[in-house]
């Protein structure tokens, strides 16, 4: 097949839909499809069997970025005379046979993001915002217009946040969970890189290591992470290793004022975030809202056993108390300490954690590839 991927940024450092559209343009062209990727933004290690073509954007200004972006991509698409079998959409534009939504509806994160979304007078405030509002008004036309034949969600949560603002037919959505480089994110990590990581660390051989990776620390819940482990036992020899980007001082001033400021570590943003998994034994993800959470799913990967909040949508592929728990509120701290203690106990870690990894395998890159394709075959049986 040739096939046109459509992103505003082709970059595997970006992570995110980035990351996932570099490797499923990979996939793809394994399997022997043709691929062309039509971006703004491209990475210097790109696959030389790739086909690119640029999209101009006006990238200043962000409302402008999203709608020149969203213009100009059908435009490129059409110029470049090639007649692609499927066009899928990663980003917003005016014209894809398959939209991917990644990151839900965007009402929702907001909601889950801006504390002034909470009032009505916020909500307008916010609403005027010349960035939310070109968001909200470019997603409202490609559901009402149906710019699309197809829409894919990365969950169930998802979907539900389409169907409910947009009245968008359910059976016009499939849920494609996101996937994992099971080679990558592997236990086997744990025997080349464990000591070492947990050594630049501080870490001591008998200290638990929990983890918390993703940055934007307020809706990522690590507030939650730090007043759960304020209530563990204190004789507990436990450590929290803090992955990415966010307000540092903050969350400093609240596990000194909980008592636990002595137990947290922040790593800042880890280009090579598999080694961090190798050196921990807990991963702690109460976000507050998420449409996924593939963090998540590279910790299940690693080996780990995971603590995420039913807001993530990740969540809806955890067999609770199997693989993982899956908390009801991230908002109580209580409860994330409950399981804390159960996982506090090698035996159960080590036994979740192998089931963890099982479960991981399940949504391998390849797994999802291969769904991806079914789809395909599904859309151009009906259209063609």
């Amino acid at each position: 097949m040739k096939i046109a991927l459509v992103v505003y940024q082709f970059i595997r450092e970006k992570g995110g839909v980035e990351s996932y559209v570099f490797n499923l343009s990979k996939q793809l062209l394994d399997r022997g499809h043709e691929v062309h990727v039509f971006t703004h933004r491209c990475s210097h290690d790109r696959d030389t069997r790739l086909t690119f073509h640029h999209v101009p954007a006006i990238a200043c200004w962000s409302p402008l970025k999203y709608w020149t972006f969203a213009v100009n991509a059908p435009k490129i698409i059409k110029k470049a005379e090639i007649r692609f079998d499927l066009v899928h959409g990663f980003t917003q534009t005016l014209f894809q046979d398959i939209y991917r939504v990644g990151g839900g509806c965007h009402w929702d994160y907001m909601m889950h993001t801006y504390p002034l979304m909470q009032t009505v007078f916020g909500k307008i405030l916010m609403c005027l915002n010349p960035r939310h509002a070109s968001l909200l008004f470019l997603e409202r036309i490609i559901f009402k217009r149906k710019h699309y034949k197809q829409i894919t969600c990365i969950s169930e949560q998802c979907k539900k946040e389409i169907v409910n603002h947009y009245k968008v037919s359910p059976h016009t959505i499939e849920i494609i969970y996101n996937g994992v480089n099971v080679m990558i994110f592997t236990p086997r990590n744990r025997i080349t890189n464990r000591d070492a990581v947990r050594t630049s660390y501080g870490i001591a051989p008998d200290e638990i290591l929990l983890l918390f990776v993703g940055s934007g620390f307020k809706r990522k819940g690590l507030k939650y992470v730090i007043e759960a482990l304020s209530l563990t036992n204190k004789s507990q020899r436990v450590k929290l290793l803090v992955v990415g980007k966010g307000n540092i001082r903050e969350y400093q001033r609240l596990a000194k004022k909980m008592g636990v400021l002595d137990k947290l570590i922040f790593a800042g943003v880890c280009k090579y975030i598999q080694e961090i998994y190798a050196g921990g034994d807990i991963f702690v993800f109460p976000s507050e809202y998420d449409a996924f959470g593939t963090a998540c799913l590279e910790a299940m990967a690693s080996g780990l056993p995971v603590i995420v909040s039913k807001s993530s949508g990740v969540s809806e592929i955890i067999a609770h108390g199997q693989d993982g728990f899956v908390i009801r509120h991230p908002i109580d701290a209580r409860e994330i300490t409950k399981y804390m203690n159960v996982l506090f106990i090698k035996e159960k870690r080590e036994q979740m954690g192998c089931a963890a990894r099982q479960k991981a395998e399940k949504y391998s890159f390849e797994a999802n590839t291969e769904k991806t394709l079914r789809m395909y075959q599904k859309v151009l049986k009906i259209y063609s």
